[in-house]
Order: C-alpha cells, then sequence, then structure tokens
C-alpha cells in the first residue's frame, strides 16, 4: 500500500533541492576563470560573495592591520658635562626578540606595545590643539638649567584647549607611565643616568592580503613623535636590575 506524500513536503523538498542547486552553481561560478558566461552573472556573485569568499577574518575576526612599535630617544651627560644624544631605540622590537622560538614568552614582550597602544587611543581622544600641545615638548627653564613642567600646569593649559578634564587626567596619567617605563629602560640599556627623552609610535602596515606578493608596499610607514620630557623619576635599583636582564639578554648596542 502506497503511502501519499503530502504536499507541503513536496514543496519543500522542491525548495531545499532548488536551494542547493543555486548553491552548487554560485559555487562553481565563483571558482571558474573569466568568461563571458561568469561575467554574466557577476551582479549576482558580487552579492553572493560575502556567504562564499573566505577571508583572514574568518579565523581572527579582530586581525589586526597595523604593526605599532615604541622608539625613544634619550639624553644624558658625559664625563665632561657634555650633553649626549642617543640614536632612536626601538624599545617594542627588543621586546618581540623574546617571542621567537618561545612557546611561554616572557609578559615583557608586550608591555611597550599596551603602553603606546593606551597612550596613542587617549591622545586621539583629544581636541587638535590639545594634541599639538602633548605633541611639545614638557620641559621648562629653571635656573639656568631645565626642569620639568609640573602636572597641574600642564592639565590647565589643556583645559584651556578642550572641556573634559577626564581625557585630559588619562593622557598625562599615560605620559607619566609611558615615561616611567622608558626611564628604567634605556638607563638599563645605555648604563647612563638619562636626563630627558622623547618618544614616538612607529607605525607600519602590511599589504593588503590581495596584493601580498606585490613587491610594491601599498602603504608607508608612518610615525607619531611626542616632544622632549624631563626625566623626574627616582630610579628603583632591585627594578632596574630586572630590566637590566631583560636588555642584556634581548638588547644589542
Amino acid at each position: 500500500m502506497s503511502q501519499t506524500i503530502p504536499v507541503g513536503a513536496k514543496i519543500g523538498a522542491g525548495i531545499a533541492a532548488a536551494l542547493v542547486a543555486l548553491y552548487v552553481a554560485l559555487s562553481v561560478f565563483m571558482v571558474l576563470p573569466a568568461s563571458a558566461a561568469k561575467a554574466a552573472v557577476s551582479p549576482v556573485l558580487q552579492v553572493a560573495s560575502p556567504y562564499f569568499a573566505q577571508k583572514w577574518d574568518v579565523f581572527a575576526p579582530t586581525v589586526l592591520k597595523n604593526n605599532q612599535k615604541l622608539q625613544v630617544q634619550v639624553m644624558w651627560r658625559d664625563a665632561a658635562g657634555k650633553p649626549v644624544k642617543s640614536e632612536w631605540l626601538d624599545v617594542t622590537g627588543i621586546e618581540e626578540s623574546s617571542i621567537p622560538g618561545n612557546p611561554l614568552p616572557s609578559r615583557i614582550s608586550k608591555v611597550s606595545w599596551n603602553l603606546i597602544k593606551t597612550y596613542y587611543t587617549r591622545y586621539l581622544q583629544l581636541t587638535p590643539e590639545q594634541r599639538a600641545t602633548v605633541k611639545d615638548t614638557f620641559i621648562k627653564r629653571v635656573d639656568g638649567g631645565f626642569g620639568a613642567i609640573p602636572n597641574a600646569v600642564l592639565a590647565d593649559k589643556l583645559l584651556q584647549q578642550g572641556d573634559s578634564i577626564l581625557n585630559v587626567n588619562r593622557v598625562l596619567r599615560s605620559d607619566g607611565i609611558v615615561k616611567e617605563y622608558l626611564t628604567y629602560f634605556t638607563t638599563a640599556y645605555y648604563d647612563q643616568d638619562i636626563e630627558r627623552m622623547r618618544w614616538r609610535l612607529y607605525q607600519s602596515r602590511p599589504n593588503d592580503f590581495d596584493h601580498r606578493l606585490d613587491a610594491k608596499e601599498q602603504f608607508k610607514p608612518q610615525t607619531t613623535t611626542f616632544g622632549w620630557r624631563q626625566v623626574t623619576d627616582k630610579v628603583d635599583p632591585k627594578a632596574l636590575a630586572a630590566f637590566r636582564d631583560v636588555t642584556e639578554r634581548y638588547g644589542s648596542r
């Protein structure tokens, strides 16, 4: 005795078969070389592309497009009291050198990367006038020498250029943290009493995936330089010893 198939089941099966056939047809057209037939259905392929094409964000939805590095230049005085200015030092590059071949690298490998990321994010939240102030020097002349401009003075100036005290406090706090970290790092690296420093964010971006094999670079590196800061932090010998260990193992002069 034969069983009658409901009309609804037949309609559902027909729709499913049509969808499968459409999916297979589009998949075939996606991988076919350029042709008149493919050109004829190109509008449909463009609409369907997001559902068929595989991109890197399938594996890493928040994949980074920029490589960021914190670089620093410092000044100290030699035995005769003459100022000595260093070349730009790639702090992030030194930290990252601890990663290759190490399945469990030290947390030091991302400290400067995290610092400059937070600092730059807070910097971008400022007004254009405030940004110009933050990029300027934070040093003033005092008694025939130089000293740091107090944070209270900097805060007052920045608040005259924008009304968000929260953004001002955040960027000045980050500025102090970056300066303190770089004070320890450069004191250990150069084995000198650092008098002042300035730092910059170096950003580079690799070619997009479609241009990964091109010899020509799509994007030029960019740098954002922040002016000289007077070193006022007292260096703790125990903390400095940890930095010496890192710079001796991974740094090279």
